[in-house]
């Protein structure tokens, strides 16, 4: 017998595209937030991915009408900013991030100390 895989919530980052994919499996375990906020902490060296509401300035709709798999936003500031942080990423490549949710925030969190280049 085999253990069950443990759900670890996950995010592309593709720096070519200034795209960031958050996984459908994340976002149902973030309870299928309408809005969300991205958040880089340098201090933490993190990314964040916290449930908004409509009325944030910052918040990124999740269009769900067109939600087959994944959501895909776009932001060529986030991406700036997270190349800012992490000048060791190449801007023509994708990452795989794990993560982890921390219900009380209704957050995900993402450190930017592990991750995963992806082949094209």
């Amino acid at each position: 017998m085999t253990k069950a895989s443990v759900f670890k919530p996950s995010i592309l980052i593709d720096m070519r595209k200034n795209r960031i994919r958050i996984h459908q499996k994340t976002l149902r375990a973030l309870g299928d937030p309408d809005f969300v906020v991205l958040i880089i902490n340098p201090g933490e060296y993190s990314i964040g991915i916290k449930c908004s509401v409509l009325d944030d300035k910052l918040a990124h709709r999740i269009h769900k009408d067109t939600l087959k798999n994944d959501c895909e936003l776009y932001s060529k500031a986030f991406m700036t900013a997270l190349h800012e942080l992490c000048p060791e990423w190449n801007v023509r490549e994708k990452y795989r991030i794990e993560g982890e949710i921390i219900a009380e925030e209704n957050m995900a969190v993402f450190s930017l100390r592990e991750y995963a280049l992806l082949e094209h």
